[in-house]
């Protein structure tokens, strides 16, 4: 059943990412150069109060909540929640695509080998672990595909996404 959901994800990121090839994509010409900036700039502003943080909606909507009662920086650069959360979704997914396909298979492989060698671990264990992995990886995938309309965008402020988000992961330059 799980191997059926990594499969589908996996084709849904290989359509996905012959879509943006393609040209059908066409929201990525609402976020801009100066959306990437500015997001950045904000996520290096907040990060001393609220700290790293993974990324997904929920985790954009806390981010807007708490500056909101603070300082409301992220309103204050003309951001709603909606375009906050859209543009650091674009700008999360944009990094993402920066990074070396080969450095993300080259983790989840460490991953893997130290999951095969816990001894600690059943072997029902290790197999739900594992499926956790892929899926994970699945995900990754697709948050790449999608990005690779803004990755030429975020490009620039790649360093500075990788101290905000805390990937250990090499981009490209």
């Amino acid at each position: 059943m799980r191997k059926h959901g990594l499969f589908r994800r996996s084709l849904i990121a290989a359509i996905s990412g012959i879509g943006l090839a393609l040209g059908l994509n066409l929201p990525a010409r609402s976020f801009t150069p100066d959306d990437a900036g500015r997001v950045i700039a904000l996520l290096v502003e907040l990060l001393p109060e609220f700290g790293p943080f993974a990324y997904d909606e929920e985790e954009a909507d806390r981010i807007f909540d708490e500056d909101a009662v603070t300082d409301g920086r992220i309103m204050a650069a003309g951001f709603t929640r909606e375009t906050w959360r859209r543009a650091l979704g674009q700008a999360f997914r944009g990094f993402l695509a920066t990074i070396p396909a080969n450095v993300i298979s080259e983790r989840f492989t460490r991953s893997l080998e130290s999951l095969d060698g816990a001894s600690h671990l059943s072997g029902e264990q290790k197999a739900e672990l594992r499926a956790l992995m892929e899926e994970h990886v699945a995900g990754i995938e697709l948050m790449r595909a999608e990005g690779a309309a803004y990755a030429d965008m975020v490009r620039p402020y790649a360093a500075q996404f990788e101290a905000a988000f805390d990937t250990g992961l090499e981009h490209e330059d």
